[in-house]
This record gives C-alpha cells, sequence and structure tokens, in this order.
C-alpha cells in the first residue's frame, strides 16, 4: 500500500497532468523559461543509461503531395543554401464549362493568380485597412528574388509504370532538371516588375477596388498571367475541359522556379488554397417563350485550383560556412559530439538506448526495475543546442523522436491527446520535444537552450513488457500532427524513410550529441528516467 506521502505525489502528478489535457489555449511554453530541472518531487533519478548518437544524411527525399511546400531561397548558415522551387496540378473547380461567345482574346479581361500566406492579423485602422505579420517566413522578408511561372510540361503521374501502376508514384526532393528541360511559356509576364522580377514575400494586405466597392483580402501572392495563353489553353482548347482528367493532361500546371537577388527570403505556403481566376465577357441570355434569346453580355469568372500531384524542388548549394555539415559522417559505434538536425533533404539523428538492442545493460536494468518494483513516473530524452553554433541561424521551434525501426510514432506520442485548436502544429504537449529558450517572453533575441522530449511510455514498455529496444530517430518538425514518413531516394543501411513533417521544415539544428565535448560534458544527450520504491 502506498503511503501518505506518495499518495500526495502521485495525486499532484495526475492533477497536474490531467489539466494539461484539458487545456486547449495555443501553447504558450514556446520558449518558456526553463523551469527547475530537478525539481520532480522527491523521484529517483536514473540518468547513466549507455546511449549512443549519431547523424545520418538523407540526400535526396520524396517530396510529392506535400501539404506544405517551401518557396524560394534560404541561406540556413552553416548547413548552407537552399532553393526550393515547386510544381503543381491545376484543376477545373467546374467541370465542363460553356462558353456561348468568346471569340477573341480581348473579351478575357483579366487571368490572376492568388496564393494566401501564413499571415496574423495585428491592427485594423480607422480608415478600414489592416495590418498583418507573416508567419513562416525565413531570411530576409525585404529581400527580392526573380520569380518565374511557367507551364509545367510534365506530366505528373497518379501511379507508377514501372510498378504495373499499382504502386503511386513518387516524385523526389532532387529532380528540379526534369521540370526545367520541360517547362513551357512564362505566364507571370506582367510589366510590373514586383510581380516577377523584383518579387517579394509582401505582408501587405490585397486590396481590390472595382465600381466603388473595396475588397480587402490576407495578404498573399496575387501575379497577373498571360491572357492569350489562357485563351488559347482554356476558351480555344475548351474541348479538353470535359474532366479534370482530360484537363490534367492538356493543361499539365505550374512551374514555380525562383533565383537569389540580393539575399535569401524564404516562406512555406499551401499551394492547395491558392486559385486561378480568369474573367471574361461572354453573351448574356434570357429565355422567352421557352427560347434563348440574346440579351447584352455579362461577365463570368472561370476558377482553377492548384490542386493534384505536386513536388517539392530543393536544390542545395554549400557555402563559406557550411563545411562541418558538408563534411559530416555519423559514426553509429562511437556514436558522435554533435548531432546535425536539417529539415528538407537535410539529416535526422539515429538513437541507440542502453547500448541497443537487448544488451547486457537493457537486461541489468531490467532485472532492477523488476525486483524493485519500481513505478516510472517520467522518462525524457534531453537535448541541448549548441548555442556558441547556432547563434546566427534560424532555429526550429520542435524536434520530434520517432521509431525509426518501422518508422511509426512512439507510444507517448500515440497516448498524447492534447490539442490546440488555434495552432494544430503544436499539439501533443505532453510529448512536447518544444524549444526551451533563454531569456523571457518578451525578450527580442532568445535562443534555444535544450529541447526534451516525453518517452514514458516507450521506456516502461521496454523495461517491464519486453518490448523489442527499438532505434530511434529523431529530426526537425514543423507539424507535429503529421506522423507519416516519406522514402528516402537512395535507402540506407540505418534507414529508409523521414518523417514527412522533416521534410516541409526548412530548418536546422545543431544538438550535443554523446561523445564527451571539452568543457560542455554536462549537455550530452541524456536519457532520465524519474521512479519511485515503494518502502
Amino acid at each position: 500500500m502506498l503511503n501518505n506521502s506518495t499518495f500526495k505525489k502521485l495525486l499532484f502528478l495526475i492533477v497536474g497532468t490531467g489539466f494539461l489535457i484539458s487545456c486547449d489555449s495555443e501553447y504558450n511554453s514556446i520558449g518558456a523559461d526553463i523551469v527547475d530541472d530537478n525539481d520532480h518531487f522527491g523521484f529517483i533519478k536514473n540518468d547513466g543509461a549507455s546511449i549512443v548518437a549519431f547523424s545520418q544524411k538523407t540526400n535526396a527525399v520524396q517530396s510529392n503531395n506535400l501539404p506544405i511546400n517551401p518557396l524560394g531561397v534560404f541561406d540556413n548558415g552553416i548547413f548552407g543554401k537552399t532553393t526550393a522551387n515547386f510544381v503543381t496540378q491545376v484543376e477545373l473547380k467546374t467541370e465542363n464549362p460553356t462558353f456561348r461567345e468568346v471569340p477573341t482574346v480581348d473579351k478575357i479581361k483579366s487571368v490572376v493568380l492568388n496564393i494566401p500566406y501564413y499571415s496574423t492579423h495585428i491592427e485594423t485602422k480607422s480608415d478600414g485597412s489592416n495590418t498583418f505579420e507573416l508567419d513562416s517566413v525565413y531570411g530576409n522578408i525585404e529581400n527580392k528574388l526573380k520569380l518565374r511561372v511557367y507551364e509545367n510540361g510534365y506530366y505528373l503521374r497518379d501511379f507508377d509504370p514501372s510498378g504495373g501502376f499499382t504502386d503511386a508514384q513518387k516524385f523526389y526532393s532532387d529532380q528540379n532538371a526534369l521540370f526545367n528541360n520541360a517547362k513551357g511559356q512564362q505566364l507571370n509576364d506582367s510589366d510590373f516588375a514586383e510581380q516577377n522580377d523584383l518579387f517579394v514575400f509582401s505582408p501587405d494586405e490585397l486590396v481590390t477596388r472595382v465600381d466603388g466597392k473595396t475588397t480587402r483580402e490576407i495578404p498573399g501572392m496575387r501575379l497577373d498571367l498571360n491572357k492569350q495563353f489562357f485563351y488559347n489553353k482554356i476558351i480555344a482548347g475548351s474541348s479538353n475541359l470535359v474532366n479534370n482528367n482530360v484537363f490534367k493532361n492538356h493543361f499539365r500546371g505550374l512551374y514555380f522556379q525562383v533565383e537569389e537577388i540580393s539575399g535569401s527570403s524564404l516562406a512555406l505556403l499551401d499551394f492547395s488554397k491558392g486559385t486561378i481566376t480568369m474573367t471574361y465577357e461572354d453573351k448574356k441570355i434570357k429565355i422567352v417563350n421557352g427560347e434563348e434569346v440574346d440579351d447584352g453580355v455579362q461577365e463570368k469568372t472561370l476558377i482553377l485550383n492548384l490542386k493534384g500531384n505536386s513536388v517539392s524542388l530543393l536544390d542545395y548549394s554549400p557555402t563559406a560556412t557550411s563545411q562541418s555539415y558538408d563534411n559530416l559522417v555519423g559514426n553509429p559505434v562511437t556514436g558522435d559530439q554533435k548531432l546535425y538536425l536539417k529539415g528538407g533533404n537535410g539529416s535526422v539523428a539515429m538513437i541507440d538506448l542502453f547500448g541497443g538492442g537487448n544488451s547486457q545493460e537493457l537486461e541489468t536494468l531490467r532485472a532492477q526495475a523488476i525486483s524493485g518494483n519500481w513505478l516510472i513516473n517520467e522518462a525524457n530524452l534531453v537535448f541541448y543546442a549548441d548555442q556558441p553554433v547556432m547563434q546566427n541561424n534560424f532555429e526550429p521551434k520542435r524536434i520530434y523522436v520517432y521509431n525509426a525501426k518501422d518508422n511509426r510514432p512512439l507510444t507517448d506520442y500515440l497516448f498524447d491527446v492534447t490539442t490546440n485548436g488555434a495552432k494544430p502544429k503544436y499539439a501533443k504537449r505532453i510529448f512536447d520535444g518544444m524549444a526551451k529558450l533563454t531569456g523571457n517572453s518578451d525578450d527580442t533575441n532568445r535562443r534555444v537552450i535544450q529541447y526534451k522530449v516525453r518517452i514514458t511510455e516507450h521506456i516502461k514498455n521496454v523495461l517491464f513488457k519486453d518490448s523489442t529496444n527499438v532505434r530511434l530517430g529523431v529530426a526537425v518538425t514543423e507539424d507535429i500532427s503529421k506522423s507519416t514518413s516519406l522514402s528516402l531516394k537512395t535507402p540506407q543501411p540505418a534507414f529508409t524513410k523521414v518523417p514527412l513533417s522533416s521534410v516541409i521544415n526548412p530548418l536546422g539544428t545543431v544538438l550535443y550529441g554523446t561523445v564527451p565535448v571539452p568543457a560542455n560534458e554536462n549537455k550530452r544527450l541524456k536519457l532520465e528516467i524519474y521512479y519511485t520504491k515503494p518502502n
């Protein structure tokens, strides 16, 4: 039977956990101050487990049909420079549209591409205008890019012919040349340079004034596209609009290509929310005595959605500061001093606990835990950032630990049902992995100190249920709610897949590994197990 003191400790833990689960507000502990890591209610601490952790380059990764895609150029300091292009199919919002009389291109009033940015509303001014702040833009938002939007000339198949058209077609991050060589006409050929040669990710709201009426929309990419092209492709080619299967072969989509001008700027975008709106004049009719009668002209719109198959295309370039990363070779036997995690076609780390597999160390610990009736209260993997190396770099807000052998989430991930209605990517607050930062919440230059990931249920299963001590993986993550994995183009002995959430994150971080670093011994990766024993 538990004594009164132990019961109080457990009651406090249960109540606290229940509060976390019930709370559904925005995850404000992003950048929270570090609490006293020694304050664990008097539990016994075991942090002497052997760990071998080493970095692994992913190289080219599967990158088709991602929920979020980068566009732009990003100089990521020690992680080199990435140029992110993008290709997508488009679909008719309404299949088999009818054109009554649109004889010339002059009848087309405009063709406008619109892709909303991730933004936060700041204020509404007295004149009704709004100010916004853009989210998920890296580099300098004021840096200009050369932006080209071409007709895509390469057909994005649904199924792989090499597998007898039974397997889904995979495309990879290093296939930019494939689409560049097949590109067609440039479509964003406006005389306004900010739509092509001097493009920026602007936080300004989009304002349209028509017939004295003002429409305000959130910030986004708004480009005027070539009217003659769309007249030929849509109006003159209307026989190919019968359904989207036919249409997607007739018009194979858009290829977005960027080029750096004066410094890097990259944004994460949900292209699937993008549209192309063609506004045109057509004959208007009315019905008189059951017959169609001309009734002048009317303005109509045809909408194309940026949906269907898509591919994120990532070209990596070494820089003067990326030598350590470029020469990275992980050591799976002794482990590494530093762990390099980078999203996109980047790198992850592998972790072997207790010496790996069914080791003697693990068997000894199992025997101690079982014979001692240990009650595992908490188990964490604690990672420390290499702050001197990362001080001038953008840092990821979160990392993700997973079962690297089976490419599956850990039990702790699955058991954590905490949510965040405003920002779902900040859910799983108990599983955590969020960055803990220096300073206070109102400081302007906070840096990452530590990431902590709770793996309590995983350790319980390994110690008490003879679960396999599988190799773990750790990666940066853009969205913790995405737990699926994508294939490496070239599978490696240590792993064959990488988390989708890492592929869509452009950032990287350097963490201390498991080999001692002079003067930083206390920052080595640790497994902390807190437990109680019956009296």
